[in-house]
């Protein structure tokens, strides 16, 4: 099988469960608290590699003990990890996740190693002969890890290899310029709905549909929308698909976009209808908010076999993704 190269930030999430937030100066103290390993695409990764999937990781680490733990764990999970690079300077990126009684997560983060990631540090092996290129938002943040990304893309394209973009929530507006230049080398294209609404340059009053439309003569190909409670939809040109949502507790939101995401990439390399996808990464995100810390934890074949079967899927979509799920 073909593997997904999957370029993006590799973390320590150190998640804390709180009833409320203190005001500035004040103390809050924590129900619960957990650590695992996390960043966007690094949980897309773990996903999918606990899927089944053949996964190689591009990214980068200090040159520490949290780096040597990511990269031990990341390679016990079946990820190839021979393009995760270590620096001597900038610590791995630690991640305090403050999850609140509603679920939301409110994020702090020191980007560390992650941003020194360059063009230089992605090799053409890296990605030859892979079913498809995954990039996470975060890496076109900053420079020198958007030049990492930007040659990626170089390097899929020239090798017509299909690549996707996910857009976590609440960056979408500092990578705006770069998202557009870079939409018509984009198949796919994940993120959410006030997202679509800001980068399909429509205005946050401007209809869903008229946002994905937006995107879409911007050059790309496939808008998937994340809409949390409300499923997701599929936009292509002539084309509109919608997948009601799976109804789940709430508990942390932390990761779940990153799970939807390596549901329908997991389904789309399968050969699953639009539809039998859609239900699978709706039903993979419901599971990642469903608990609490890093979402890759929670996503299993177990997990995903159990959450389709209780979720109201219409059963000849059933039918179609579960056995791949247990291929």
């Amino acid at each position: 099988m073909p593997a997904v190269a999957i370029l993006g930030d590799i973390n320590v999430d150190l998640t804390l469960q709180v009833a409320a937030y203190p005001p500035e100066g004040g103390e809050g103290i924590a129900e619960r608290q957990m650590h695992g390993i996390g960043g966007s695409a690094t949980n897309t990764a773990l996903i999918l590699a606990r899927l089944g999937q053949p996964v190689r990781f591009i990214g980068r680490t200090g040159a520490d003990a949290w780096g040597d733990w990511c990269t031990v764990e990341m390679a016990a999970a079946g990820i190839d990890t021979r393009w995760i690079s270590r620096d001597a300077e900038e610590p791995t990126q630690l991640n305090i996740v403050v999850v609140g009684a509603s679920g939301e997560r409110t994020m702090f983060s020191y980007r560390g190693a992650n941003v020194k990631l360059g063009a230089d540090d992605v090799k053409p092996a890296a990605l030859a002969e892979t079913a498809l290129l995954h990039l996470s938002g975060y890496a076109l943040l900053k420079a020198p890890q958007s030049n990492a990304a930007l040659r990626a893309v170089d390097l899929a394209r020239t090798a017509n290899i299909p690549i996707t973009l996910d857009i976590p929530s609440g960056i979408a507006g500092a990578i705006g310029p770069a998202v557009t230049g870079l939409l018509p080398e984009i198949d796919t294209l994940f993120l959410g709905e006030l997202d679509a609404k800001l980068l399909g340059s429509q205005g946050q009053q401007a209809t869903l549909d008229a946002a994905a439309h937006g995107l879409i003569e911007a050059g790309a190909t496939n808008v998937v929308i994340k809409r949390g409670a409300e499923g997701s939809v599929l936009y292509r040109k002539g084309q509109e698909i919608h997948s009601p949502a799976v109804k789940v507790d709430v508990i942390d939101t932390t990761g779940a976009g990153d799970a939807f995401a390596a549901g329908y990439i997991f389904g789309s390399l399968a050969g699953l209808s639009v539809p039998a996808t859609g239900a699978l990464a709706n039903v993979a995100g419901a599971i990642a908010a469903s608990n609490l810390g890093p979402s890759a934890s929670a996503v299993s074949r177990d997990a995903l076999l159990d959450g389709i079967s209780k979720a109201g899927i219409d059963p000849s979509l059933l039918a179609e993704i579960q056995p791949q799920i247990r291929r």
